[in-house]
């Protein structure tokens, strides 16, 4: 039996008249529009080198564009937890039925924009064009990317690359409901952050002193080793949030001192664990702080960032060989190429949202609903549904 919850009030940062705050109904907040800042600069920190002048050449903070990928990692244990964490723990949704949602929220995207990828690279070969990074598109290494395989160390920054976050985090929800259950325990903010801070010091601490690098930033051969740390953090951010009852304006403070931190801490070119607890004390403060109206753009920018994060790649690859080159030819000209070359640049940021909102309205939004239907929805005769136990009552999915 799970463990009931009984929130603690913290002095500092609620008020005794304000109780613990459920999981707000209304989307457009503030997560919502980080998760989306997030993939942004994953794909500014993707197309950096195909810029006029490197990215990262401007300033080494325009280089760490994997901690945007780190963001995703901690902001997916978070808004799990807060979405499925109590129906898991009650067992009205089954570990196994838990585990094939997930699946089936990633592995469509994936299989689809895998599949383009090959057949651009491939029509191409016969056309006889060669792709700009040949060696991103080594057809020994897409069996590997098809069976997601990364948390073997195969198939790691090849085709799709940002698909190694995703074979990751499937095995991380496999183990999400037994973890849960023992998170549940926790019933102080402080106890959660303390664990938090002992599982991202001590990741960090054994990467540096086994493997000679940063936990924030191993090779794609540590997929798992990378993901797993940062998965389970935000498990403990979310028990922070649920443990105590958080004013609206401190947690705001705490939020946007967390935003301080980080680009202070980026401006300055500090280390990456500085970045990282940033990050975490921001989903904190955006987590914490109800949602009382819509932010502009914000649930927009929430359900295009998973296909803006798995789409970018393949937009990236027909916009600077093809497509690119022919509107910026049409430009009017000027003296300096580089007027051209940053336009090339911006326009395929552009591309790379247009892209991901026409993916998400056309195929993945559709995929979706089509599979909650026919597969897990009530009545369904699929296998999942029969040795799976029905939602008692049906989270909502998270966007990604």
């Amino acid at each position: 039996m799970a463990a009931v919850e009984y929130p603690v009030i913290v002095p500092f940062l609620a008020s005794p008249a304000i109780p613990a705050r459920a999981p707000g109904a209304v989307r457009g907040g503030p997560l919502d529009l980080l998760r989306f800042l997030a993939a942004l600069f994953v794909v500014v920190f993707h197309f950096g080198d195909e810029a006029p002048v490197a990215i990262a050449s401007l300033h080494e903070g325009l280089g760490r564009g994997y901690l945007a990928t780190d963001f995703f990692l901690l902001l997916s244990g978070f808004i799990l937890a807060r979405a499925y964490g109590a129906s898991v723990a009650s067992g009205a949704v089954s570990p196994g039925r838990f585990w094939w949602k997930r699946f089936a929220r990633c592995y469509p995207t994936h299989l689809i924009t895998l599949g383009l990828l090959a057949a651009m690279v491939a029509t191409a070969a016969l056309m006889g064009v060669a792709t700009s990074h040949p060696q991103n598109f080594q057809w020994s290494g897409l069996p590997a990317q098809i069976l997601l395989l990364h948390v073997f160390g195969q198939g790691g920054g090849q085709w799709n690359i940002p698909s190694w976050t995703l074979s990751a985090l499937l095995v991380c929800y496999a183990g999400f409901p037994w973890v849960w259950r023992r998170m549940l325990v926790i019933q102080r903010p402080q106890t959660a952050l303390g664990l938090g801070l002992l599982i991202l010091v001590g990741a960090d601490m054994a990467s540096r002193a086994l493997l000679g690098a940063e936990q924030f930033s191993l090779p794609f051969q540590w997929a798992f080793v990378r993901a797993a740390p940062l998965f389970l953090v935000g498990l403990t951010l979310a028990r922070i949030t649920q443990t105590a009852a958080w004013h609206p304006a401190p947690a705001r403070i705490i939020g946007l001192g967390g935003l301080v931190m980080l680009l202070g801490n980026a401006i300055l070119s500090g280390p990456d664990l500085i970045n990282v607890l940033a990050i975490a004390t921001v989903i904190v403060g955006c987590g914490a702080t109800p949602v009382t109206r819509p932010l502009p753009g914000a649930e927009w920018g929430a359900r295009v960032s998973f296909s803006l994060f798995m789409t970018h790649t393949l937009t990236g690859a027909v916009w600077f060989g093809l497509v690119g080159p022919q509107v910026v030819r049409r430009l009017p000209s000027v003296d300096t190429v580089a007027w051209q070359g940053w336009m090339l640049w911006l326009g395929a940021g552009v591309a790379a949202l247009v892209v991901a909102d026409l993916y998400n309205r056309m195929i993945d939004a559709p995929i979706q609903r089509w599979l909650n239907a026919r597969v897990f929805g009530p009545g369904s005769r699929s296998p999942f549904s029969r040795w799976s136990r029905p939602d008692r009552c049906p989270a909502p999915e998270p966007s990604a």
